[in-house]
């Protein structure tokens, strides 16, 4: 007994599995195309090389910077003495060199050499401030990757599902003809109808077959551009679940998207400009090192020693940069300001606009509704009616080609309805 639960268990599971993989809902195209897509994959890394920048700017400005140095320099006189080359430290005053006093005749030297900078806090500060906003602007880019892809997806999605629709109702109304037609073709061999009734309807269900071949092909492209969207290899399904598609609320209290970009920018002019007054700090680096240092070769394994120092750096004149970049960096953030008032007034009256089409749609979708009830009735009176050869087959397909095309204008109403939320929750984030 517990084996055959355990069975019916683990076969359960498996259905489900391949119920699921061969019924993608919206929300499993949605997290596919997260994760597979690479632009989503490139900010990620580029986040991750943030962070390692980070690392960097700390080893520049704060870690110890030590290195070798090795020099060998040698400084010959011309014509001294009667020597056409000769490395002295005594040359004659008529040989041609540089200054004794300079060059010694030479230079030989192998050091370790070790600097520091002193005092930098608020330089490093700035560069890290740099680079986060840096990073923050590629968090955005990936909100706002993501952001498109879900209004791309959903709107592929909605559109597939209307084929689906549409494939199904055309199979009921083909199932539906057909069952006329077996009766026409009692009909007519009891005289009761003639044969060219009979061929009309055939006619008809044959242009039918055509349309719904077109739909399913339609439907095949329309499920392949979804799974292409989301990164996926494209493979079978058997349908696509209703797409559920939640209202973004009214964002009163909350930051929108274009809000966030916008500061985020003029954080950005703000740490340019900080990172720009780097150069202005006074800047105290202490630096030592260690080895051999010497102008001649005589006496040479007495000349390791050691060396220290401080070096101060104070700017006084730089032709008035700082504050033509002043001036720069205020005209960017007034740019800014300028887009930010108008995408403020650009959402809302979007928001405004498609939040009227979204009333009057459900409007008239309601009104449809009603007729589309009255119609069904109607058709079931005609087919009543048609058994009995009391009405003529062009009255009743006339009467099934209105009943089809109401409710493929209902389908696209609705069709709408979730565009109108896609592009209401695209617009309102």
């Amino acid at each position: 007994m517990l084996k055959n639960c355990t069975f019916l268990v683990i076969f359960s599971c498996f259905c489900q599995l391949l119920y699921s993989q061969n019924n993608p809902s919206l929300d499993s195209f949605l997290e596919n195309a997260r994760q597979h897509a690479p632009a989503l994959r490139e900010n990620n890394n580029l986040q991750k090389i943030g962070n390692i920048q980070n690392d960097i700017i700390r080893a520049q400005n704060n870690a110890f910077q030590v290195n070798a140095t090795s020099e060998v320099l040698f400084a010959p006189y011309f014509n001294n003495n009667g020597r056409v080359i000769d490395i002295t430290t005594t040359p004659s005053p008529t040989a041609y060199g540089y200054d004794v006093g300079i060059t010694n005749g030479g230079l030989y030297s192998a050091q370790v050499n070790v600097t520091k900078n002193l005092f930098n806090q608020a330089t490093t500060d700035n560069l890290l401030f740099q680079n986060k906003i840096k990073n923050d602007a590629i968090t955005l880019s990936s909100e706002e990757i993501a952001h498109n892809l879900i209004k791309n997806i959903t709107d592929a999605y909605v559109m597939a599902y209307q084929l689906q629709l549409q494939e199904n109702f055309t199979t009921e109304i083909l199932k539906d003809l057909k069952k006329r037609l077996q009766v026409l073709e009692l009909l007519v061999k009891r005289g009761i109808l003639q044969e060219s009734d009979y061929l009309l309807l055939q006619l008809d269900i044959e242009s039918k077959n055509l349309e719904f071949k077109q739909i399913q092909n339609n439907l095949e492209i329309a499920i392949n551009q979804l799974y292409t969207l989301s990164g996926m290899k494209a493979q079978k399904t058997d349908s696509l679940p209703k797409p559920v598609l939640f209202k973004n609320t009214e964002l009163n209290s909350v930051t929108h998207f274009y809000q966030k970009k916008f500061t985020n920018d003029s954080l950005q002019i703000v740490a340019n400009k900080r990172v720009f007054e780097n150069a202005y700090k006074p800047q105290l680096t202490a630096y030592g090192n260690t080895g051999l240092n010497a102008v001649e070769i005589a006496n040479i394994e007495h000349k390791i020693g050691v060396s220290a120092g401080l070096r101060l750096t104070i700017p006084i004149y730089d032709g008035r940069q700082r504050k033509y970049n002043t001036q720069q960096s205020k005209l960017k953030e007034d740019n800014l300001e300028f887009y930010k008032n108008n995408a403020k007034i650009q959402l809302d009256n979007k928001l405004s606009s498609i939040k009227r089409q979204i009333t009057a749609l459900q409007e008239n979708k309601t009104l449809l509704d009603n007729q589309i009830k009255k119609q069904k009735n109607i058709l079931e009176i005609y087919k009543g009616k048609l058994v009995q050869g009391q009405v003529s087959i062009v009255d009743y397909l006339n009467v099934v080609q209105n009943y089809k095309q109401n409710v493929y204008t209902q389908l696209q109403m609705q069709t709408n309805m979730w565009l109108l939320q896609s592009q209401y929750n695209f617009i309102n984030w």
